[in-house]
């Protein structure tokens, strides 16, 4: 969505004393300005973000749906929708909230779209399918596009939209208040952005499911920003829940859960996260980090142990009542 600073220059060199004079609105109106282009009565379109001339005549044609799938959000959703109102669309994806949240949606100018919950790939396909446009960002109420990455995708799309399927991107995640640059938690690499026309999808099970898409993509170098907790205690409680759903998709695999995965692999992956991976470089957060990473680890590995012998059990009980 091309907003009020949006201008157009026909002739004109936009740098030095020149720039106020050949930048000029079209009527004031970002219509006008994509009706002008359609016409061809101007040649290039140009934002200038602070200081920097970014040309994105070329993103006009290539609109770009921003996808938010929420579910009470109400006290994160605003900070995410506050970095994507650039996008043609934003669409907010609610899944039976009851906090608000999709007021506060609509009161942000995003348009609204209310579905039961069917699991995270189910809905976030189902998520993707509702929106208008080709490219399709999808970003969490826990992330934030800053301004570079912005620009960048702007960019991209509008010098190589036609030809990619999708765009990768580093996040960045937040623990606590303190960035992590090192460990186990980055550059995480994610494929949030695709083509519907090329078949941006998501994939998985029932939990740390991946996006897909039919074609090239590319490595974007700025990264999405992440604040996946609000506290301790909403780390334990996600941990907690994603680690059981993990451990059940393992489980439906005919994987199982040995001595080592519980005595070895935690302390494995906290070294790896630390040491091998440069957690140390973040400080205290790079140990933090690292033991929850490991402590995930150890909660999959019991929760799976568990599973197998409910359904053993399970299993025996049925056998005898034959």
């Amino acid at each position: 969505m091309l907003g009020p600073e949006a201008v157009l220059f026909a002739d004109a060199d936009v740098s030095g004393e020149g720039a106020s004079e050949a930048l000029r609105p079209a009527h004031g109106s970002a219509r006008n300005a994509e009706e002008l282009l359609e016409w061809g009565y101007a040649r290039q379109l140009v934002r200038m973000v602070r200081g920097r001339r970014v040309d994105y005549s070329r993103s006009v044609a290539a609109k770009i749906s921003v996808v938010l799938l929420a579910k009470d959000e109400s006290d994160r959703l605003p900070g995410a929708l506050a970095t994507v109102g650039w996008a043609d669309e934003v669409l907010v994806v609610d899944t039976g909230s009851s906090d608000g949240t999709p007021d506060i949606a609509r009161a942000a100018g995003a348009r609204v779209v209310e579905i039961p919950w069917e699991g995270y790939v189910a809905s976030r396909n189902r998520a993707i399918s509702l929106a208008s446009h080709d490219w399709v960002f999808f970003v969490d109420a826990d992330e934030r596009a800053p301004e570079a990455l912005r620009d960048e995708i702007l960019g991209r799309v509008a010098a190589d939209g036609e030809t990619l399927a999708g765009l990768l991107m580093p996040r960045l995640s937040n623990f606590l208040g303190r960035p992590v640059r090192h460990g186990a938690w980055y550059p995480d690499v994610q494929f949030r952005m695709g083509r519907r026309s090329r078949g941006f999808r998501v994939v998985g099970g029932r939990v740390h499911e991946t996006y897909a898409a039919d074609g090239p993509v590319v490595r974007l170098r700025s990264p999405l920003h992440h604040e996946p907790y609000r506290n301790l205690s909403d780390y334990l409680r996600k941990s907690a829940v994603y680690a059981r759903l993990a451990a059940e998709d393992r489980a439906e695999r005919g994987d199982r859960s040995g001595p080592a995965s519980i005595l070895l692999r935690p302390p494995f992956e906290f070294v790896r996260s630390f040491l091998l991976k440069g957690g140390f470089l973040d400080g205290a957060a790079g140990a933090q980090v690292a033991f929850v990473h490991a402590w995930y680890y150890l909660l999959r590995a019991a929760y799976l142990r568990e599973i197998r012998r409910d359904s053993g059990a399970s299993t025996r009980r049925a056998g005898g009542r034959r």
